[in-house]
């Protein structure tokens, strides 16, 4: 007899699957060019789209609702505002369980430079999606970023690139300060980092006027 195969119970592990399948759906579609993304604003809203359908299928009862936020406000423990990209929260009515995501994007391209900039906002984002899973309640929790510039995917030898690192392969350690006073209109910019992540970055092609061009897809679980 086949083991059952169907939706996983738990609302949380739904939010695994849905995301999964949202990011692979929004990949294929991008390099296969059914609509234009040049920046991060049409990244999140058709991100969010999908993530939405997908989620209404996995609502198998009448009483289970799942819906989606753009720029959810959150707030750190100092009193600053976090606005977080995209949240997704199922809920259910009968047994009042819930569980949510949070979410945070980055679109970064050659033609808009600034990748010591880009490097260190990626940290930044990184840092409010641990802070909304330890005082916000969040279950689960990702980044996603794509970009055309192999310059996030090289290993740098000095500047920002040593100490926010975000070359294919590279791992923050565990518990881990950054900070880079060198860096001009970041220099106050502190990160500290709990968890451990290992950047792997997607390399896709895609034709455009009859030119491939590459970019790069990365996905961190929180």
């Amino acid at each position: 007899m086949k083991p059952k195969d169907i939706l996983p119970s738990d609302y949380s592990d739904r939010i695994d699957d849905i995301l999964d399948a949202s990011w692979r759906i929004f990949k294929t579609q991008f390099v296969e060019g059914l609509y234009e993304v040049t920046k991060e604003a049409p990244f999140q809203h058709h991100f969010a789209n999908i993530i939405s359908v997908i989620g209404s299928t996995y609502c198998t009862k009448q009483s289970d609702i799942f819906f989606v936020n753009l720029e959810k406000k959150v707030e750190y423990l100092d009193g600053k505002k976090k606005y977080l990209d995209i949240t997704c929260e199922f809920q259910s009515q009968e047994n009042k369980t819930n569980a949510k995501a949070a979410i945070e994007l980055k679109f970064k391209t050659k033609k808009q430079g600034a990748q010591d900039h880009g490097r260190i906002d990626a940290f930044v984002d990184i840092e409010a999606l641990e802070n909304a899973k330890d005082f916000h309640s969040f279950s689960k929790a990702r980044f996603y970023m794509i970009t055309d510039s192999e310059t996030y995917l090289k290993k740098s030898k000095k500047g920002v690139g040593t100490k926010f690192t975000t070359y294919d392969g590279a791992k923050t350690k565990f518990d881990s300060d950054f900070h880079c006073p060198s860096s001009k209109g970041r220099e106050n910019t502190k990160v500290h980092l709990n968890a451990s992540y290992c950047f792997e970055w997607e390399k896709i092609g895609m034709i455009n006027n009859n030119i491939k061009d590459y970019w790069y897809f990365l996905e961190l679980r929180i």
